[in-house]
C-alpha cells in the first residue's frame, strides 16, 4: 500500500470515528396512526371495495344502455323449408326452385350469414331503476365500511402505541425499584456485618432484590413486545429506531359527564359500521322493487341487418329491419316473487341487525364513560397512594438505619411503593385508552376530528 493510500485509509477511519451516534426518530402518536393508515391491508381491501361497489352503478346503469351484437355463421343445409329460405336470402331464388321434386329434395345449399343488430331499451318494468338505486346505496355502504375500517386502525395503533409507553413506564418503574432494592440489600449487608441486624435481614433483603429483578426481565420483554406489536401496526420492520414522543396524559383529566342516552343519538348520526348497514338495507329493498320488475312489460327499439351469400366468393344479398318489441313475462314459475321476497326479509334482518348494533353502541358509549370517570379517580387515589408510600420508604429507611425498624417493614414498603407506582401508570393508561374508545364508540375517532392525533399532527409539523 502507497503512503496515499494509507493517509486515505486513515482520514475514512478518523471521519467514522468522529460521526456522531444515530438519535431515535421521535414518532408522536399522530404520526404512528399516519403510518398505519398507509399500511394497513384491511384499510386497502376497504377501498377496494369501495371501487367494487362503484363499478355496480355502472353495471346498473348498463341495463339501459344501447345493446350492439354482430356476428358470423357459415352453415351448410339441405332442409327443403331451411335450404329455399337460405337461396331466398342470398336473393338467388329462380323459376327452377319452384319445381315440386327440387322444393322437396333440394341440393345442399351453403349460407355464409354476416350481420348486426342494435337495442334500445325503452323500459323495462323499473329493473334498471331499482338497480341503480340499489347499488348508489351500496356505494354509500361501502364508503361506511372504510371509514369503520379506518377507526379502527386507529383505535388499534392507538391502543397498541399506549401500549408500548405503558410498558416503557412500567420498565422504568421496575428498574427503579431494583435499584431500591439493591440499596436496602447493601444496607442489609452493612447492618449484619455491624451486627445491627440478624443473618435473615440480609437473606429477606436478598429474596427482595431477586423479586424485583424478576419483574424487571418481565417488564423487559413486555416492552420488547409492545414494540413488536407496533411495528406490525405501522408496517415497519422495527420500531426500536423510533423514540416515542408522548406520556401516557397530554391534557387534563376531566370527567365525562354527558348523558349516555344524548351520546347515542350523535353516535347513531356518525357510527359508519350503523350507518353501513342502513344504507345495505336501503340497497336490499330497491332490490326487492327489481326483482318485481322482472314480470312487467320491457318495451325494446331495435334495428338489424345481414348479409347472405353461398360461400365468400359467391353471389349474395342484404336484409335489414327495424323493430320495435315489447316482452312481458307473464309468469316465471315464481322466481321472481321468491326473489323478492328474500330481499325483503333480508331488509327486515339487516335492520334488526342495525337495532342489536345500536343496543351495543349504547354499552359501549356507557361502558367508556364509565371507563374515563373511574380511570380518573383511580389517578386521584394511586398519585395520593404513591407520594405517601414515597415519604413512608423514606421514614422507614431512616429508621432501619438507627435500628429502630425491621428489615420486613421496609421490604414491604417497597413493595408498597412499586405496586403504587404500576396502579399509577395503569390508571393513566386506562384514561387515555377510555377517551379512545369513547371517540370510537361515536364515531369520531379520525385524524380530522381527534383532537389528540390532530395536536400530534400539528406539533409534529411545527
Amino acid at each position: 500500500m502507497s503512503g496515499i493510500d494509507r493517509l486515505f485509509a486513515v482520514m475514512l477511519c478518523l471521519s467514522f470515528v468522529s460521526l456522531p451516534g444515530f438519535a431515535a426518530e421521535p414518532l408522536s402518536i399522530g404520526e404512528a396512526v399516519r403510518k398505519a393508515l398507509g399500511h394497513s391491508p384491511a384499510l386497502g381491501a376497504a377501498r377496494e371495495g369501495e371501487t367494487v361497489a362503484r363499478e355496480k352503478i355502472g353495471e346498473a346503469r348498463a341495463m339501459r344502455g344501447v345493446k350492439v351484437t354482430a356476428g358470423v355463421s357459415d352453415t351448410r343445409l339441405d332442409s327443403p323449408m331451411m335450404a329455399f329460405g337460405a337461396r331466398l336470402d342470398q336473393g338467388r331464388i329462380s323459376m327452377a326452385d319452384f319445381q315440386p321434386d327440387r322444393l322437396n329434395d333440394p341440393d345442399a345449399v351453403n349460407n355464409l350469414k354476416v350481420g348486426a343488430q342494435v337495442v334500445l331499451p325503452l323500459h323495462l318494468g323499473g329493473m334498471d331503476r331499482h338497480a341503480e338505486r340499489a347499488a348508489r346505496f351500496g356505494l354509500d355502504a361501502a364508503v361506511q365500511d372504510t371509514a369503520h375500517t379506518s377507526e379502527e386502525t386507529i383505535f388499534r395503533t392507538i391502543d397498541t402505541y399506549l401500549g408500548v409507553v405503558l410498558a416503557r413506564e412500567s420498565l422504568a418503574v421496575a428498574e427503579k425499584a431494583c435499584e431500591t432494592s439493591a440499596e436496602s440489600l447493601k444496607n442489609a449487608q452493612a447492618a449484619v456485618e455491624a451486627q445491627r441486624a440478624v443473618e435473615s435481614d440480609f437473606l429477606q433483603a436478598k429474596v427482595h432484590h431477586s423479586q424485583n429483578q424478576e419483574t424487571s426481565l418481565r417488564m423487559q420483554n413486555q416492552y420488547r413486545l409492545a414494540l413488536e406489536g407496533l411495528a406490525t401496526v405501522m408496517g415497519v420492520a422495527s420500531a426500536s429506531d423510533y423514540e416515542l414522543t408522548m406520556p401516557l396524559l397530554l391534557e387534563e383529566c376531566t370527567s365525562c359527564g354527558d348523558e349516555p342516552t344524548v351520546l347515542l343519538d350523535t353516535a347513531l348520526r356518525q357510527r359508519p359500521d350503523y350507518l353501513a348497514l342502513l344504507k345495505r338495507a336501503d340497497a336490499v329493498s330497491q332490490n326487492e322493487r327489481m326483482h318485481r320488475g322482472a314480470v312487467r312489460p320491457h318495451v325494446l327499439l331495435g334495428a338489424a341487418a345481414d348479409h347472405n351469400r353461398d360461400g365468400f366468393d359467391g353471389d349474395g344479398h342484404g336484409n335489414s329491419m327495424v323493430f320495435a318489441r315489447v316482452d312481458w313475462n307473464i309468469a316465471d314459475g315464481g322466481e321472481s316473487s321468491h326473489k323478492a321476497a328474500g330481499a325483503k326479509a333480508q331488509a327486515r334482518q339487516l335492520k334488526l341487525a342495525a337495532e342489536a348494533l345500536k343496543d351495543g353502541i349504547h354499552l359501549q358509549i356507557r361502558e367508556a364513560v364509565t371507563g374515563i370517570n373511574n380511570a380518573l379517580e383511580r389517578i386521584k387515589v394511586s398519585r395520593e397512594a404513591v407520594e405517601n408510600s414515597t415519604e413512608s420508604l423514606r421514614i422507614l429507611r431512616d429508621r432501619y438505619t438507627a435500628g429502630l425498624a425491621i428489615m420486613s417493614d421496609l421490604l414491604g414498603a417497597e413493595t408498597s411503593l412499586l405496586s403504587h407506582r404500576m396502579n399509577y401508570l395503569k390508571a393513566l393508561y386506562d384514561y387515555s385508552i377510555s377517551r379512545a374508545r369513547l371517540k370510537m364508540a361515536l364515531g369520531e375517532l379520525t385524524l380530522e376530528r381527534c383532537a389528540l392525533l390532530h395536536d400530534q399532527a400539528s406539533a409534529a409539523e411545527k
